[in-house]
């Protein structure tokens, strides 16, 4: 082999090499499509009784379940189901083990902004539906940190929603507004677990900053070990999307994935695949990914 030649190889292996540091660590080779959609998938979690619910920030009356089988493809195309309330722009979903619970942004519409509901897995039916009106004011009156500043550049936008087993409460997820550029977690706590799903038994605690390097939260749930995994993303823009794994007390986070950003990851939650437990990422794009 002449010198030329040799050199020719070894550059073309540097930049192979290069390519393959530069790539996410979350490719386009898992990603796979919804039927039945299109879907502006926009927060995810673990149905009580099995499978994964799921919002469309386009149908404000209904979420949509469906069930991954052990190759990771749905079952069949996500059935839609009628909340019993409407709420404006929906963002956010988790669940309690009991009731499955939906919050808005809160930057568009007048409906209500959290709903709450019991979910029949076996008639695929939601029941008892509850909800809290104009959770902006409720959120500005009990949390002075989100009234502070500018208010047209730090509009409200709830974009998370999980579920803390430990502490027994709702954890908001704020794309915006930031508080020295750290996104933030609102606790909400009902003061009497057995009283009224209703604002006046609703507790708000002080926000919880997290350290997303300027991003917001697009999406937030438990992951089951008491951590919790975050999309971030974006305060103004799609930007960047990464996942990250927070701990729930401190403002740091661990890096687990950079997301493909054309996918508009915008959903997150750990489920069952098979044997194997794994991570959702529901996009608005009709698209989905799964990781180990």
């Amino acid at each position: 082999m002449d010198r030329g030649a040799f050199l020719a190889i070894g550059f073309i292996a540097a930049a192979a090499a290069l390519a393959a540091l530069a790539k996410p660590k979350t490719d386009d080779g898992r990603v796979r499509t919804l039927a039945g959609g299109p879907f502006e998938a926009s927060g995810a979690t673990e149905a009580p009784g099995g499978g994964v619910l799921f919002i469309d920030d386009s149908r404000p009356d209904a979420v949509l379940w469906m069930s991954l089988g052990a190759d990771g493809a749905p079952q069949a195309a996500p059935v839609a189901i009628p909340m019993g309330a409407t709420i404006s722009d929906p963002e956010g979903i988790t669940s309690d083990g009991t009731h499955v619970y939906v919050v808005g942004s809160q930057s568009r519409g007048k409906h209500a902004g959290l709903v709450r509901f019991r979910f029949d897995a076996k008639s695929r039916r939601a029941e008892d539906a509850e909800t809290i009106a104009d959770l902006e004011s409720l959120l500005a009156g009990k949390a002075p940190a989100l009234r502070e500043g500018d208010r047209k550049a730090a509009a409200l936008n709830i974009e998370g929603l999980a579920w803390d087993a430990k502490g027994r409460r709702l954890l908001l997820g704020l794309r915006a507004p930031l508080d020295a550029n750290h996104a933030l977690v609102v606790p909400l706590r009902l003061r009497d677990p057995r009283g009224a799903f209703a604002d006046a038994n609703l507790e708000v605690g002080s926000p919880i900053r997290v350290d997303l390097g300027g991003s917001g939260i697009r999406s937030i749930e438990a992951d089951g070990t008491g951590s919790y995994l975050i999309i971030a993303g974006g305060v103004t823009d799609a930007g960047t999307s990464r996942l990250v794994r927070w701990d729930g007390r401190g403002s740091g986070v661990q890096l687990v994935a950079t997301l493909p950003r054309h996918l508009k990851p915008e959903g997150v939650v750990r489920t069952r695949v098979g044997s194997k437990d794994m991570t959702l990422v529901l996009c608005d794009s009709s698209r989905y990914l799964l990781m180990d």
